[in-house]
């Protein structure tokens, strides 16, 4: 289990910051349990901060049972009016009360037929049970049709104390170490969403400490986990490519992400084949838009990532295992060092070489490796190193790089 389920809140009193809109939501259940009419909410802010997850703790704290629709959910107004509008005339399981709960309401409001606004409205007018709609951008002109009939609740980010706190919380919780400093970089890269901070936090439990620097800064929609949920589950075009669109995690990272965890995720041998065929393609175009400079290719390469991958799916998805982190940037991290010195010596080696840097890493460097490693059991290593000092001011550490890295 993700630690973001794992340690979501049960009381609105969990939520860290957002007190106003914590208190709010208290009146707002207390009104509900007594049986009053109330006015629909809008929870709106950024992704992450804590929205979906106060729904669900004022419904686990007062006792209603809770009806949540989302993106991932088709919602034409057939479905909608099929699936809620009978609940909202009736009570709950066991006479309970209900929370009617629209999450992602601008994300799916693209996905809106013509009688969908009318089922909505009607929700919202004749409902017996209380309604709160979930929302990033409160004044998105598609869903400019609600305003008028639901109170604003705006949540805000988390002050980075309240976030530290909570993640010192966490660790000793699950018995687990990490330094003052990793700690205090995921705080900050997080921005304020409490959510990647959170799965920031359990990607860092079960890696090296230097992979602190691939996660990247958080001042997006929508972090590298809510990308990939949506991606591997939703099964949906439109909700994939969405995801992948709202965040600006580089398509370099994201194929790895998804290359790693097509077969933790999908079970059908079919699926995994197809699933891994597009990704392939993705790699491909965005490989040429690299190359050639034409970014038009990425609009193909982030198609195949995230709407050609969901769509591939044709049997069981599993939401109980974890992320797995990408072992090749794993292995970029340990390797870095290495890396960087060969770029030193290939740019030194430039001008006896006449090639650029790429070329000579790419074709050069292997051979000289081989060359190396044969000269040095024949004539011995310091002739070779007096040999390579002599015709390419090479020292001897740096030819020891070059007859390592050439193997790899």
């Amino acid at each position: 289990m993700l630690l973001s389920d794992k340690y979501a809140p049960n009381t609105l009193n969990g939520i860290i910051g957002n007190n106003l809109a914590r208190d709010r939501l208290i009146s707002f259940g207390i009104e509900a349990l007594k049986g009053n009419r109330t006015r629909p909410l809008m929870l709106c802010g950024a992704s992450g901060i804590g929205k979906t997850a106060a729904a669900h703790a004022l419904a686990y704290s007062n006792g209603f049972d809770i009806v949540e629709l989302s993106a991932s959910d088709y919602r034409d107004s057939e479905t909608l009016r099929n699936r809620l509008l009978p609940l909202a005339k009736t009570r709950g399981l066991f006479n309970k009360n209900c929370l009617i709960v629209l999450d992602e309401i601008d994300e799916l409001s693209a996905k809106f037929d013509s009688g969908s606004e009318k089922v909505i409205m009607s929700l919202v007018k004749e409902s017996k049970h209380p309604i709160i709609f979930i929302a990033n951008d409160f004044w998105n002109k598609k869903i400019s049709f609600l305003r008028d009939s639901m109170e604003k609740v705006e949540f805000k980010r988390p002050e980075p104390a309240d976030v530290l706190a909570l993640l010192k919380r966490i660790m000793k919780s699950e018995g687990k170490e990490l330094s003052n400093d990793i700690i205090m970089s995921i705080t900050k890269r997080s921005n304020g969403d409490v959510r990647a901070a959170l799965n920031d936090l359990e990607i860092m439990f079960n890696a090296d400490p230097e992979l602190i620097e691939y996660l990247g800064m958080r001042d997006r929609k929508a972090e590298i986990f809510r990308v990939l949920d949506k991606i591997f589950t939703s099964g949906n075009f439109d909700v994939a490519r969405n995801a992948l669109f709202s965040t600006d995690v580089d398509i370099s990272m994201m194929i790895n992400w998804v290359g790693q965890n097509i077969p933790n995720k999908y079970s059908s041998k079919s699926s995994i084949m197809e699933a891994y065929d597009n990704l392939s393609k993705a790699s491909m175009f965005n490989e040429k838009a690299s190359r050639t400079s034409y970014y038009g290719y990425l609009r193909y390469a982030s198609i195949l990532l995230s709407s050609g991958v969901s769509l591939s799916n044709n049997g069981y998805v599993s939401t109980l295992s974890q992320y797995l982190f990408p072992t090749t940037i794993r292995h970029l991290s340990r390797t870095k060092k290495d890396r960087q010195a060969i770029n030193e010596i290939a740019l030194k080696l430039s001008p006896y070489l006449h090639a650029n840097r790429r070329t000579i890493i790419g074709s050069h460097i292997p051979l000289m490796a081989v060359i190396i490693s044969a000269s040095m059991e024949k004539y011995g290593a310091d002739a070779v190193f007096d040999f390579m000092e002599q015709k390419y001011r090479l020292e001897k550490g740096e030819v020891q790089v070059i007859s390592s890295y050439g193997w790899r």
